[in-house]
């Protein structure tokens, strides 16, 4: 009777460290699967973010010539992130926490100022089209131009945080005054200078020139589809 009950004992024993070891491999297996979504979503959105600059370093040029559009870029969407971050934030470590956060909140906030982009620039067109008041037309194109700036600085800063995630996805560490932060200190200044030279050599641009480049480049990019 007793050896019955031993071995029943025992029974109950390997079938709960079996189901307990079925649990852990298919947590482990799962949270594996959602960090690698997590690591491909932010490739998905560095090319879609490089489409963006793209937009954005056009729009620069436009307003090098005192020139706006009422357009804005479409926005970056990161489903994924917002659906399973939950899901496997106890298996990542801080420093990978912190910057999955760094760069969800900050397209977030890049999306919202396009959205707002969009709505002041077509407010904007609303109100001055078929004016002659150069000087109103020319306060309104550098509120614009403001905002270009900005956002084009935003959408580079979050290529920036991508790409250093990427190339140090098992600890992307925010390093106060170690060479993180001093390589993003230099990205900074390097930025600054980069759109006041994008804005420069636009201003050599003529209006025809302007135009026949990005048609030039509309036309090989359709090309290059087909």
């Amino acid at each position: 009777m007793e050896e019955k009950v031993v071995i029943s004992l025992i029974s109950v024993l390997v079938g709960w460290m079996l189901a307990q070891g079925t649990t852990f491999a298919k947590d482990f297996w799962t949270a594996r699967k959602l960090k690698k979504g997590l690591l491909h979503e932010l490739e998905d959105i560095k090319e879609q973010l490089q489409r963006v600059v793209m937009i954005h370093r056009r729009q620069l040029q436009i307003y090098a010539l005192k020139g706006m559009e009422p357009t804005a870029s479409l926005p970056v969407h990161n489903m994924f992130f917002k659906q399973y971050y939950k899901d496997v934030l106890s298996r990542l470590n801080r420093e990978q926490r912190l910057s999955y956060q760094l760069i969800h909140a900050t397209l977030d906030s890049l999306n919202k100022k396009n959205e707002d982009l969009a709505k002041f620039s077509e407010d904007l067109y609303k109100e001055l089209k078929g004016s002659k008041d150069n000087a109103t037309i020319g306060r309104a194109v550098g509120l614009w131009g403001d905002r270009v700036v900005a956002l084009y600085k935003t959408a580079m800063d979050v290529l920036w945080h991508i790409e250093y995630h990427l190339k140090n996805a098992k600890k992307p560490s925010f390093d106060l005054m170690g060479p993180m932060h001093k390589s993003y200190l230099r990205f900074e200044q390097e930025l600054d200078q980069g759109v006041k030279t994008i804005i420069d050599k636009a201003k050599d641009l003529k209006k025809e020139d302007f135009e026949k480049i990005y048609d030039e480049k509309l036309f090989e990019k359709q090309k290059g589809a087909v």
